[in-house]
């Protein structure tokens, strides 16, 4: 911003010559100052230009990069820029002549430069940690120790130093080697994040899958680390809207670097659960639930856990309007439950490669209205594979069945809605034993511009499934198709498309939050 071409730099640091190389831009056009962002964009534009008439002043030659067709996000065209770069040397060629260097020169040059080069690397004796105090300090240093008395494995202190920034509170982490009364040891220097924590994340749902009816929700969660010991977290989400909820999870690890950990779980949560048929509301229910829970897992890797806990609480179930699908219910909930995630896709919100993993199995030996106790088991896989620099297909199938138990008071699976049988009403298919498959094509059609989000594509995919024993006489084999686009916004992903299915089912969607 104010010294964007810095010939006075290079002077100071000792350069006998200084080559300066200059971004031709465009003028601003009307089109471009139309908008709040537009105005700062170009007065940006107008500070650095003056700043860089002053350092060209400073040059002792310049050479001038005409990219006035480019814009600041034309990332993808590098390769053409670049080579409008080798050109406006080239056309400098005569002048930049007398400043090359003959072989011997050239040979002198790099040899004194590789004298440089540290070619031994010392043993570091200890580990110092700075930047932090207390227990952040202790822990890190003692998670850190095995590095002393061995030689430095730049790739294993690299990972090791990830994963000490993957806990979340540290901006960043950078190291070296010291000299302390005449020992070796390495220093690593530890760089706090200034806004955080705590951290405040605002969302927001919206949902569009029926044409008629359209809800909102808002969202937020406030995250607070260290509150029950070092690499504690403390997670609290709170939705307004359609849904009114509060949950609130601590993970709190055994040992500080440990892999085992439990996490405590309370919450409650008012909503609507609608049911149609085809495109016509049949049911509205409102939904009641309070629960607490407890867990013990274990963090596999930095990409999958598992755990199993108990669970209890209270839920509600009453018809509101239309005609019921099931009775209402009200009563207790107890169920003992387990869960595997796996997790290696390359996006959280809109994967392009990786695959994905998750089941949960719950065991309740209390329900409404159930005679028995009964388990239930539900897996969804996914896997997305790049096939050209835009483009990816992807595979995604689920299921879920109660083994064979049918009373279960109230049924366990619901089918109809994006990604569940996308042309069919929502929640209009329903039993005891589900599974539902989806292949679809992901392109990349362009790049939003910052602060509104990220890319965008166009998406399709065909869809097949089945629920067994729907009391209302569901197909034997339900297929539909979609189509529309698909975009990663700074409010979440937004999804507007349209779907059409066997026995009549179409319909057009707007959804706004995940879709994978």
């Amino acid at each position: 911003m104010v010294d964007n071409l810095p010939t006075d730099v290079v002077r100071k640091m000792g350069a006998d010559v200084v080559i300066g190389v200059h971004l031709q831009i465009s003028p601003a056009t009307a089109k471009e100052i139309q908008s709040a962002f537009g105005i700062l964009g170009r007065s940006v534009a107008l500070i650095i230009a003056e700043t860089e008439i002053r350092g060209m002043e400073g040059a002792d030659l310049m050479v001038k990069a005409d990219v006035q067709k480019y814009s600041t996000l034309d990332y993808a065209k590098s390769n053409e820029l670049m080579a409008i770069g080798y050109s406006a040397a080239q056309e400098k060629a005569a002048l930049l002549k007398p400043f090359e260097l003959d072989e011997a020169a050239w040979a002198d040059y790099l040899k004194e430069k590789e004298s440089r080069v540290r070619t031994k690397i010392g043993v570091p004796q200890f580990v110092r940690v700075v930047g932090v105090e207390g227990d952040s300090r202790i822990n890190m240093e003692k998670f850190l120790s095995p590095l002393a008395g061995k030689p430095v494995d730049t790739k294993e202190l690299d990972q090791l130093l990830t994963r000490l920034v993957g806990v979340g509170r540290y901006g960043s982490i950078t190291y070296d080697l010291i000299e302390d009364h005449g020992k070796t040891g390495l220093l690593v220097r530890v760089n706090e994040k200034s806004y955080a924590p705590p951290t405040l994340r605002p969302g927001f749902e919206i949902n569009g899958t029926q044409p008629d009816i359209v809800t909102f929700t808002f969202a937020s969660r406030i995250t607070a680390m260290d509150v029950a010991g070092f690499r504690s977290e403390w997670r609290t989400d709170f939705s307004f809207g359609e849904t009114y909820g509060l949950r609130s999870e601590l993970y709190r690890p055994f040992q500080p670097f440990g892999k085992w950990f439990f996490t405590p779980i309370a919450g409650a949560s008012r909503g609507a659960f609608y049911i149609y048929n085809h495109n016509n509301p049949k049911a509205v229910y409102r939904l009641d639930r309070a629960e607490g829970e407890f867990d013990v897992g274990y963090g596999i890797s930095r990409f999958s856990e598992v755990r199993v806990g108990y669970e209890g609480g209270y839920a509600d179930a009453s018809l509101r309007l239309g005609t019921p699908d099931f009775n209402s219910y009200s009563g207790n909930i107890a169920a003992l439950h387990a869960r595997y995630i796996i997790d290696h896709t390359n996006e959280p919100v809109i994967p392009t490669q990786g695959y994905y993993l998750q089941s949960n199995f719950y065991y309740y030996n209390q329900f409404p209205n159930a005679r028995q106790a009964f388990p239930t088991l539900e897996i969804n896989a996914q896997y997305f594979q790049q096939v050209f620099k835009r483009d990816s297909i992807f595979i995604i199938g689920s299921g879920g069945s109660t083994f064979g138990y049918h009373n279960t008071g109230v049924p366990q699976f619901f089918l109809g809605g994006v990604g569940r049988l996308t042309a069919y009403g929502l929640n209009e298919l329903l039993g005891n034993q589900y599974f539902v498959g989806r292949v679809g094509y992901l392109k990349k059609v362009f790049t939003l511009p910052p602060f509104v989000g990220r890319d965008v594509y166009v998406i399709g995919y065909g869809e097949v499934g089945k629920i067994y024993n729907d009391p209302l006489g569901a197909p034997k084999l339900s297929g539909d198709g979609a189509a529309g686009l698909l975009a990663d916004t700074a409010l979440g992903p937004m999804f507007i498309g349209g779907s059409v299915g066997d026995t009549g089912h179409s319909k057009w969607f707007f959804q706004l939050g995940r879709v994978f």
